[in-house]
């Protein structure tokens, strides 16, 4: 496997010991993916599996909805650092207490079936959801905190490719059903809604990173385009230069296995805020090992 949790050597002089010790914590909790080619995206015969997947939950998909996805083409990525889990609410509320950044709930509901989207109340919350991915944040929400551990948001290819792994895996998992590795088809059932992160180890991907498939939408860095896959260059796309849309993938608590496929492009404002939506950190990496 092409990851890495922390690396460990023998250093005799104590200042290098040191150096090693803050190494391992800066990359703690994040797995390296290995730089190299990845297949990125769909071809017009998985395009016509996924609707006729989507189908047999829902009689109105089309298939132009699975279009963005086109073409499938090898992707050339440098190495780089994601984080094994989602950002969960505790860690998001270490963020907010110590930066005075807003909490993590949609505060410009108008409707009680709105307000009961939101799991925090002010800078609280439920202990039971402690480890559940935080939701309720926009685009810059998830920049904001990613900065403040030193990070970033990871672009969508290097999203795919840390989900997929390099031959362009259905599910991080292969190609068996989500049923058991995946948190997905739910109704709204408040705190009881998602699951604590790292709850499915049959369902991390090839690189041992959890809950790429279900739980919650993961915002990317990227601007969304719809024709972006059939014009972006090869070598370590960083997508649009801009647009309206930001790039969210994973899908959901609420999604069919559809939509958990990693392929699969959702699009969103920046600015606007789910209860089914979330993300995870990444991080350039300087060296290789």
């Amino acid at each position: 496997m092409n990851f890495v949790f922390f690396v460990s050597e023998a250093f005799p002089q104590t200042g290098e010991k040191e150096n090693k010790k803050s190494k391992v914590e800066e990359y703690e909790g994040m797995a390296w993916i290995k730089g190299g080619n990845f297949v990125r995206g769909s071809s017009f015969k998985e395009n016509q599996g996924a609707l006729k997947l989507c189908r047999k939950y829902d009689r109105a998909c089309q298939l132009w909805w699975f279009s963005d996805e086109i073409p499938l083409k090898l992707i050339t990525l440098k190495s780089f650092w994601i984080d094994i889990y989602e950002t969960t609410n505790e860690q998001y509320l270490e963020f907010v207490k110590a930066t005075g950044h807003r909490p993590a709930l949609d505060d410009t509901c108008t409707t009680d079936s709105c307000w009961e989207g939101n799991l925090w109340k002010g800078q609280s919350f439920s202990p039971l959801i402690r480890k559940q991915p935080v939701t309720q944040v926009d685009w810059y929400d998830a920049v904001a905190y990613c900065e403040w551990k030193g990070k970033r948001l990871p672009t969508e290819a290097e999203w795919e490719k840390a989900a997929r792994g390099p031959s362009g895996n259905i599910y991080p998992w292969g190609k068996g059903s989500p049923k058991g590795r995946a948190t997905f088809n739910r109704k709204w059932q408040g705190i009881g809604t998602m699951t604590n992160v790292g709850s499915y180890p049959r369902g991390v991907s090839i690189y041992g990173i959890h809950d790429m498939a279900g739980n919650v939408w993961e915002w990317v860095s990227d601007w969304y385009s719809r024709t972006y896959y059939r014009k972006s260059r090869k070598k370590n796309p960083r997508g649009p230069k801009k647009g309206k849309f930001k790039a969210l993938r994973g899908g959901s608590w609420v999604n069919f296995p559809d939509s958990l496929r990693s392929s699969f492009r959702r699009w969103s404002r920046p600015d606007v805020r789910f209860n089914d939506t979330g993300f995870r950190c990444a991080k350039d990496s300087t060296e290789e090992f």
